[in-house]
């Protein structure tokens, strides 16, 4: 995907910016009110809120003919990435344009990780002032993307955050659990990360948390490997959560994989690596770090895509790749 910059650069009429949003996202249920106001004080926006995720080819659609210099997506990470999805695989644009996030879901990994934080209408208004002040093409960086192909035919996901084993069940106590005790997001997800390591250890009635099903792993031309695992994860994103990055620098290619391996003694050297930033330049007993274009894996745990749940059909490999990239605002 290229970047035309003819209609980003700085002169005397403000660049034409186009926002979809999610009205139904978990912070936009409650303030899409502010956004509204935002956009009605503005000029030179086109806004469309979604009735329902299937009316995001619609939006595109429509952007595509008004030729914005950036593309701002107002929802989760879910939304966000069905929206990745269209732009990637229903190519609307000759040219796709910049786009930007605001932070309107739970979890908001993947807008915090391109300084996308706080009050969705605050956030809007600094790209709105980075629009009409002609600084788009000064803050423009890329990303890669993750395509989670489940092997059922369907067009793979797209999305920035894939995990499984210890992930998917650290998702799962998150929402039964913290979110609904009505907890602020950071605080659930400290509460998540505690617990997790909590079960690692022994304490508490749910040990096995950080325990997989036996699955194999294959990094092709690099690494092979099998058992069960306490935590999987590929990201093409610099930050996770609580700013983490557990991941290392070994080989080449837009997906950053990391495998720990249960137990105790493995996940207390992990924790430390991640703290300490020991991921990077070390290698670490019981984790295995990789980077690479293309990872298979064959199991049957459930695995999640930017905190969508997919479950794998028996016998039939999950592939991720991450050789596409496209450009985003970055505001960090």
């Amino acid at each position: 995907m290229q970047l035309d910059k003819t209609n980003i650069q700085s002169g005397a009429t403000v660049p034409l910016v186009a926002i979809i949003s999610n009205p139904l996202s978990t912070t936009n249920a409650n303030g899409m009110g502010e956004i509204r106001k935002v956009i009605n004080e503005s000029a030179n926006i086109v806004h469309f809120e979604l009735n329902g995720i299937d009316t995001i080819d619609e939006a595109l659609s429509l952007f595509a003919k008004a030729n914005p210099a950036m593309i701002i997506v107002n929802g989760g990470d879910g939304t966000i990435g069905a929206v990745l999805s269209a732009i990637l695989y229903k190519n609307h644009f000759s040219v796709v344009p910049p786009i930007a996030f605001l932070p309107g879901g739970k979890t908001n990994m993947t807008a915090a990780d391109l300084g996308f934080k706080g009050k969705p209408s605050k956030v809007l208004r600094k790209l709105l002032r980075i629009a009409s002040e002609g600084k788009i093409a000064d803050a423009i960086t890329s990303r890669h993307l993750i395509e989670l192909d489940m092997g059922d035919g369907e067009l793979p996901k797209v999305g920035t955050f894939f995990g499984t084993a210890g992930v998917v069940k650290g998702i799962f106590w998150t929402r039964e659990n913290a979110y609904s005790m009505g907890v602020p997001n950071s605080l659930a997800h400290v509460m998540a990360f505690m617990k997790l390591l909590g079960s690692a250890f022994g304490i508490g009635k749910q040990k096995d948390l950080l325990v997989s099903d036996p699955m194999e792993i294959i990094v092709p031309g690099s690494a092979r490997m099998a058992g069960q695992y306490a935590a999987v994860l590929a990201t093409t994103l610099d930050n996770l959560i609580l700013g983490l990055k557990p991941y290392g620098s070994v080989g080449d290619g837009g997906l950053r994989f990391s495998a720990i391996e249960p137990g105790a003694g493995n996940l207390f050297r992990a924790f430390r690596a991640l703290i300490t930033g020991g991921f990077k330049n070390k290698s670490i007993s019981g984790t295995h770090t990789r980077n690479s274009n293309e990872i298979r894996f064959e199991g049957t745990d459930p695995v999640t895509l930017d905190g969508e749940i997919y479950q794998p059909t028996a016998g039939v490999p999950v592939t991720l790749r991450g050789d596409k990239a496209l450009t985003f605002i970055s505001i960090k």
